[in-house]
């Protein structure tokens, strides 16, 4: 029996959401305005961003899709940042 692919699949470059359509290369801004990173792929329920660590988001954290912008709702519980790994 052949191993289960994984749900990333490196070819894609856009994700439907909830909260809209998100795409490889989109900014993701945080709830106070702050540009957190760019959009490298979404891996489940989590937003994985450009850069060293794969830091993410959870995509229940995304307020709105904007143009070429991931928008963010102001939560307490965010996980930017917290060193955690996919």
């Amino acid at each position: 029996m052949p191993p289960s692919p994984s749900p990333f699949d490196p070819v894609e470059t856009s994700w439907p959401t909830e909260s809209g359509v998100v795409k490889k290369g989109m900014t993701v801004i945080g709830a106070e305005g702050e540009v957190l990173g760019t959009v490298d792929h979404v891996d489940g329920q989590e937003v994985v961003l450009e850069g060293e660590g794969s830091p993410f988001v959870t995509v229940s954290e995304i307020d709105g899709v904007d143009g070429d912008r991931v928008l963010l709702s102001p939560r307490g519980d965010a996980t930017f940042g917290l060193g955690a790994e996919p």
